[in-house]
């Protein structure tokens, strides 16, 4: 087993007591597939370090993972990129596999894909990859391989172990990791992009932003995410809407009516002293609906 270490020039800012990680495997399968490769970044006497974990061959796993606990075991936290949905329960998987005494916790983790993924479309994100979103925050990667790709290399490393294939496979972690490093202030980062809805009532102050809606002939439903601030859990009805905080989370749900005009147009609209258009035959129109459902919902909250 190859242990990579690599003092940064430059310390990052991340505590004490948090780590960040990434892994790679021989599949997406824990039951199958083996942990080849991890790496993690962490700060140490005002210096960040940066190891990687390599195992030459798939039966150097239970090494490599014994090594990596010996690391982090005390450590609080740590940070990831989709490692909700995938590193931590792989790693976990592989640790029982070899009876290891030890248990990433999901509660003790930051993953920032989780985070990002709710304000993909108000971003303008084609997806939420990793790489795309270092380059929507102009972060530069000279890694030009993918998961996939390292899971192909590695077997034509184990043939061979070619220096080059090898560099291309550490490279890709490093990198990994390294950016992720970059994107642990991920909530300032998308607060400077998006059009934030402020509440500003005697009670909290929040700050909130309209994820989705969904419509259809009786009702307008549309979701919040509520990016800073704390309420009470709040629910308020009305006759014409509903409103129920919970959580990060804020839903508003407007009762609507459908009229037909005088040219035997289908309107979809709701009566606010005036009327508001929401839908025109199968055209939806979302500026109406994104002002009358903040509206309401300012109107209502500021008011608390």
């Amino acid at each position: 087993m190859k242990i990579i270490e690599k003092i940064l020039p430059k310390n990052l800012y991340i505590n004490d007591d948090t780590f960040i990680f990434d892994i790679e495997t021989t599949g997406l399968n824990p039951k199958y597939c083996k942990i080849i490769l991890i790496g993690i970044l962490y700060n140490c006497q005002d210096k960040t370090i940066i190891k990687q974990f390599f195992a030459e061959n798939e039966d150097e796993e239970k090494n490599l993972l014994n090594t990596f606990v010996d690391e982090i075991k005390n450590f609080k936290r740590h940070i990831t990129f989709n490692g909700l949905a995938f590193d931590i329960g792989f790693v976990n998987y592989r640790l029982k596999k070899h009876n290891i005494n030890f248990n990433l916790n999901k509660e003790d983790d930051f993953d920032i894909f989780k985070f990002i993924k709710p304000f993909k479309i108000s971003l303008g994100l084609e997806n939420c990859s990793l790489t795309a979103v270092e380059t929507y925050f102009g972060i530069h990667r000279d890694d030009v391989i993918d998961g996939e790709e390292s899971i192909k290399l590695y077997k034509k490393f184990t043939e061979n172990h070619d220096d080059d294939i090898l560099d291309t496979i550490l490279l890709h972690n490093y990198e990994d990791i390294y950016n992720l490093s970059k994107l642990i202030n991920i909530k300032d980062l998308v607060e400077e992009k998006l059009n934030l809805l402020e509440i500003n009532s005697n009670n909290f102050n929040l700050s909130i932003l309209p994820i989705s809606y969904k419509i259809n002939t009786k009702k307008l439903s549309m979701n919040y995410f509520v990016f800073s601030g704390e309420h009470n859990n709040i629910s308020i009805y009305n006759d014409n809407y509903s409103i129920i905080c919970e959580e990060n989370n804020i839903s508003l749900e407007i009762n609507i009516n459908k009229g037909i005009d005088r040219d035997k147009n289908a309107v979809l609209f709701y009566n606010l002293s005036k009327i508001i258009p929401l839908k025109f035959n199968e055209q939806i129109l979302e500026e109406n609906i994104y002002s009358l459902c903040n509206f309401i919902i300012k109107n209502e909250l500021d008011n608390i």
